[in-house]
């Protein structure tokens, strides 16, 4: 496989609902890009590998099921565990762009709290009145629903 060069900074904007687009992928290991609008807030979930989320643009606060919550800015890393429930939430007041990797292929799945499967929420979807962003952008997403 030859090497690929992506530059993320001029990646165009992911719509509403669709918060990430994988960058590359195999058996064991994948990268992706997060990006969501000024609102947005995800499910608590968790994983059955070990991640990382590096900030490239915006904040995203971290919240875990114990209460605590933590703000990761533009130049921060969080390493997240095998198994930690998080949520993300997008507490910035511009587009936020994260760049993600995980110890697993982009496919598998994530879970809840319960060890249920959760799906790609359609939060941003259902609360485009909580949520900043290019009325083209909402738009789109109406006609998605």
């Amino acid at each position: 496989m030859a090497a690929d060069f992506i530059d993320i900074l001029n990646l165009p904007e992911l719509d509403i609902g669709h918060s990430k687009r994988v960058l590359f992928t195999s058996d064991h290991f994948h990268t992706w890009i997060h990006g969501d609008y000024p609102g947005t807030k995800g499910q608590m979930h968790k994983h059955t590998a070990d991640q990382q989320f590096y900030c490239i643009k915006g904040e995203c606060t971290f919240h875990f099921p114990d209460g605590r919550s933590r703000a990761l800015k533009p130049g921060m890393l969080v390493t997240i565990p095998a198994g930690q429930l998080y949520q993300l939430d997008n507490t910035g007041e511009e587009y936020m762009l994260l760049l993600g990797a995980r110890a697993e292929p982009a496919a598998n799945p994530r879970f809840s709290a319960n060890v249920k499967l959760v799906g790609h929420g359609d939060f941003a979807k259902r609360n485009l009145d909580k949520i900043t962003a290019p009325a083209e952008k909402k738009a789109k997403a109406r006609a998605d629903i």
